[in-house]
């Protein structure tokens, strides 16, 4: 059975869905997106969600003409119902839209492309985190500004590929010798018992998932250090983990064939697992 989609104003099937060619979404990657998970027939944390779209929209010029993000949660909801969604996971995908020719300048009253669809993710359960995974160090050769969510993701489908293409889960990013972020994941590190994160910038994206954890984490009295974190910190730490709003913890016990601490999954690791397993169950 085909799932309901949200495209342009209108509820339709999936299979039906069009976009034209001359879409700036197709010609140019002219565009940003969102993605969050829908726990208990609820999206998760949608007012973040929304506001870093908001963001990401604003940055890119579009934020002012494109009203249709304070009805997102609303058409969520209308998706949640036609599809009977649980546990699932919304792709949210904005173009600056439809203009006749090719063309590099848009016009200034270009009408948006909006799309709302549910996606399935692959999510690891706990004992799944207990064997650990594998990451691969590779330059950061992304644009300059990886804050922004855009829908033009070519250097992280190229670096997640060779990750999946040489055996590791994740490739950790490196620039000007220090972490960035992973190719779809924010990175956290435990250096000498401190737990750490790369400071936010134009560099990596402002995840989540990874701003909830610190939060956790502070509440419960674990400080977290926003800062530089060189590529020799990250090899020489006790622990690693990736966090993302698809796989909220999934620990790095080895990098290029070099162990991470004792190369078992650490303390931290499970901790992050656990209190974010208990936020949601709380909800």
């Amino acid at each position: 059975m085909s799932q309901i989609i949200y495209l342009n104003g209108e509820y339709i099937n999936r299979d039906d869905a069009k976009i034209s060619i001359m879409d700036r979404g197709f010609l140019f990657g002219d565009g940003v997106y969102e993605l969050l998970p829908i726990y208990k027939s609820k999206p998760f944390l949608v007012d973040k969600h929304l506001k870093r779209l908001s963001s990401s929209l604003k940055l890119i010029g579009m934020s002012k003409d494109c009203e249709v993000v304070e009805n997102l949660e609303e058409i969520m909801y209308e998706l949640i119902s036609k599809n009977q969604y649980v546990d699932h996971f919304f792709y949210v995908h904005i173009t600056r839209g439809y203009q006749p020719s090719r063309n590099h300048i848009y016009p200034k009253d270009i009408q948006h492309t909006v799309l709302v669809m549910g996606e399935e993710y692959k999510v690891f359960s706990r004992e799944k985190l207990g064997n650990g995974f594998k990451g691969c160090l590779r330059e950061d050769f992304r644009w300059m500004k990886s804050n922004i969510k855009s829908i033009s993701l070519l250097g992280n489908v190229l670096l997640k590929n060779y990750a999946a293409q040489n055996g590791f889960y994740e490739t950790l990013l490196i620039r000007n010798k220090k972490l960035t972020e992973g190719s779809a994941s924010n990175i956290f590190v435990v250096k000498d018992g401190q737990v750490m994160t790369p400071n936010l910038g134009v560099e990596l994206l402002p995840g989540v998932t990874r701003d909830l954890l610190i939060e956790l984490f502070r509440d419960n009295n674990i400080n977290v250090i926003e800062t530089d974190v060189t590529e020799d910190d990250l090899l020489s730490s006790e622990e690693v983990w990736c966090t993302s709003s698809t796989n909220y913890c999934v620990p790095i016990t080895e990098i290029d064939n070099k162990i991470i601490g004792d190369g078992k999954v650490g303390d931290y690791s499970y901790r992050s697992y656990d209190l974010i397993t208990k936020f949601i169950s709380a909800l």
